[in-house]
C-alpha cells in the first residue's frame, strides 16, 4: 500500500519544506521539486540521522505521530473499560432485581396457598389465615420465605435498611380477587346468601439494593419490587379421595342440584339405612331433638384408613373414626367419583349374625372425633374390646362442642360458633337413593353432640343415629381430581393458585 503525505516541518531556525513523503513498502521516498530520494531501512537510520539534511526532522515527525496514536489508544481503552464496568454493574443490578422478583413471587404464592387453606367459612377463618401467613415468614422456623438471595427477611423490617410490606385481602368471588375490587370480606358463612371469604390476595413489596445508581446520584431512592398472588377454592372436583365412606341420600328427589334438599345451616338426624341395620329390626328413627328431619346414610364398600384385616365391627369403627384409605395396592378403589355407581359395605344387608352392631360401631368411631374414650361407654363392650386399641390411632377435634349454643344444647353453629380443626367435618357423597347409590356430588356436615350426652355421641342407638349440621361445601379437600366429565356446580374443591 502506498501512502502520500504532505508536510512542512520546522527544526530550530531551519525550515525544511518537503513536497511529499511517500512510503512504498519498506522504503521511504522524499519528493521535492528537484528530485526523488529513496531511503531504505529508514527506521534503523534514526540514530545516524544527519540533522543538516533534515532527515531527523522527518523521523521525529513520524515518531511523534506514533506516540500520539499510543495516547489515543490509552484513552479509548480507559473509556471502554469504564463503559464495560458500568454495563457489568448494571447487568448485576438487573440480575439481582430479577432474582428478588422471583423470590417475592415465590413468597407470595406460598403465603396465599397457606392462608387459603384456612378459608373454611368459620368466624375465625380470617384470623387463622393471617396466622398462616405470619408463620410462613417466621424466621425461627428456618423455613421462612426470604429475599435478596435469602439475606433479608420479609416483614415490617427486612433488615439492612430494606423496607418490606405485606398486604392480605379477602374476597368472596374469584373475579373480585383477581381485579382487586370489593375487598375486606370477613366472618363465617352467611347461610342465606352463601357468601363468605373464599379467596385471598397477597401482595408483597420490598426495596432492592442496587450498586450502579449510587454512582450517578447518591440520593437515589432504592427501587421497590412487588409481587402478588391469588389463591382459593378450585372448581368442583369430580373425583375425591380422603373423604368419608358414608354416603347421604338426596332429599331433593333430583330437583335440587345445589343443596339436594338440605337447608344450609340446618340440623339433621342422620341414621343408618335400614337394610344395613340387620339383624336388628329395620327402623327409621324420629328426628333427634332440634333437628329438621331424619335422613338415611349408607356405609359404602371401601377400605377404611387404619389397620387392615380386622373384623367387620372394627372396620366399621374405623369408617366412623376416619376416612377411606387411598393407599396404593388396595383391592378396592381409594376414591369416589361423581356419576359413578357405588356398592354398599358387604355382609351388612341381611346379616343375621348374633351381636352385629353396625350402627353402634359407626357411632363409636364418630365419638373418637370428640375425644371420647371408648372405655367410658358401651363401646368398650363391642368387638371384644378392639375399639380400645384402635381409638388412640385417630386424632380428636380441638373443638368438642357439647355446650349450650344459640340453636340449643349441643347444636353448634359451624359459621359462628365452631373453632376446631375440622375433624368433626364429614365429607360425604350424595347418592340418588340407598339402593342404587349413584353419586351425584359431595357435601359436608358438622357432627354434633347428642342431646342425651355431656360430650360426644350416644353410642347406644342401634340405628346409628346422630345429629349433624349441613354446611354445604366450604372445607377444601387435600386429595382429588379437578378435571373430568362431571358438570356440577357448586361443589367441594381444592386450594389452588389462580
Amino acid at each position: 500500500m502506498n501512502r502520500d503525505h504532505g508536510f512542512t516541518q520546522r527544526f530550530g531556525s531551519c525550515r525544511l519544506a518537503i513536497g511529499q513523503i511517500r512510503i512504498a513498502g519498506s522504503k521511504l521516498e522524499i519528493r521535492d521539486s528537484a528530485s526523488v530520494r529513496p531511503i531504505s531501512n529508514f527506521e534503523s537510520r534514526i540514530s545516524n540521522a544527519d540533522l543538516s539534511n533534515g532527515q531527523f526532522a522527518i523521523f521525529e515527525l513520524l515518531g511523534k505521530a506514533r506516540d500520539n496514536q499510543r495516547g489515543a489508544t490509552t484513552v479509548y481503552f480507559a473509556l471502554f473499560t469504564l463503559m464495560f464496568l458500568g454495563l457489568l454493574v448494571m447487568a448485576t443490578d438487573f440480575g439481582r432485581l430479577y432474582v428478588i422478583q422471583g423470590e417475592l413471587q415465590t413468597a407470595a404464592d406460598a403465603a396465599a396457598l397457606s392462608a387459603a387453606t384456612r378459608l373454611v367459612g368459620t368466624a375465625a377463618a380470617i384470623v387463622n389465615a393471617d396466622d398462616q401467613v405470619t408463620a410462613s415468614f417466621d424466621s425461627t422456623t428456618g423455613n421462612d420465605n426470604r429475599f435478596n438471595l435469602r439475606l433479608n427477611q420479609l416483614g415490617e423490617a427486612g433488615g439492612s435498611g430494606l423496607v418490606t410490606t405485606t398486604q392480605l385481602t379477602y374476597f368472596s368471588t374469584l373475579a373480585d380477587a383477581q381485579a382487586n375490587v370489593n375487598p375486606g370480606l370477613s366472618g363465617g358463612i352467611d347461610w342465606t346468601s352463601g357468601v363468605y371469604p373464599k379467596y385471598v390476595r397477597v401482595q408483597i413489596s420490598a426495596e432492592a439494593p442496587v450498586a450502579f445508581a449510587p454512582f450517578l446520584n447518591r440520593a437515589v431512592t432504592l427501587p421497590t419490587i412487588a409481587a402478588s398472588a391469588v389463591a382459593g377454592i378450585s372448581a368442583p372436583i369430580c373425583t375425591a379421595c380422603g373423604i368419608d365412606g358414608l354416603a347421604v341420600v338426596d332429599q331433593g328427589a333430583g330437583e335440587d342440584t345445589v343443596n339436594y334438599g338440605f337447608v344450609p345451616g340446618g340440623f339433621y338426624t342422620l341414621f343408618l339405612t335400614p337394610s344395613q341395620q340387620a339383624p336388628n329390626a329395620p327402623a327409621t328413627p324420629a328426628p333427634l331433638a332440634g333437628t329438621l328431619a331424619a335422613v338415611q346414610y349408607v356405609i359404602l364398600n371401601h377400605v377404611p384408613g387404619g389397620p387392615q384385616d380386622l373384623s367387620v365391627d372394627s372396620s366399621l369403627f374405623e369408617m366412623g373414626a376416619g376416612v377411606i384409605s387411598s393407599s396404593p395396592g388396595l383391592a378396592l378403589p381409594g376414591n369416589i367419583s361423581i356419576d359413578s355407581v357405588e356398592t354398599g359395605y358387604p355382609d351388612l344387608a341381611g346379616n343375621i349374625a348374633a351381636g352385629t352392631t353396625s350402627g353402634q360401631d359407626v357411632l363409636c368411631g364418630l365419638n373418637v372425633r370428640f375425644g371420647v374414650d371408648p372405655a367410658e361407654n358401651t363401646c368398650s363392650l363391642l368387638a371384644a374390646g378392639e375399639f380400645l386399641d384402635l381409638a388412640p390411632r385417630f386424632a380428636a377435634d380441638t373443638d368438642g362442642g357439647g355446650e349450650a349454643y344459640a340453636a340449643g344444647e349441643g347444636l353448634q353453629d359451624y359459621a359462628t360458633e365452631y373453632f376446631g380443626n375440622l375433624r368433626r367435618i364429614l365429607t360425604m357423597p350424595v347418592v340418588d337413593a340407598s339402593d342404587t347409590l349413584t353419586v351425584l356430588n359431595f357435601r359436608q356436615f358438622l357432627v354434633e353432640t347428642s342431646p342425651a350426652t355431656v360430650m360426644g355421641i350416644n353410642p347406644a342407638l342401634v340405628t346409628g343415629a346422630f345429629r349433624a349440621q349441613y354446611i354445604g361445601s366450604p372445607v377444601p379437600l387435600r386429595c382429588g381430581g379437578i378435571g373430568g366429565l362431571c358438570s356440577v356446580s357448586p361443589g367441594v374443591g381444592r386450594i389452588v393458585l389462580h
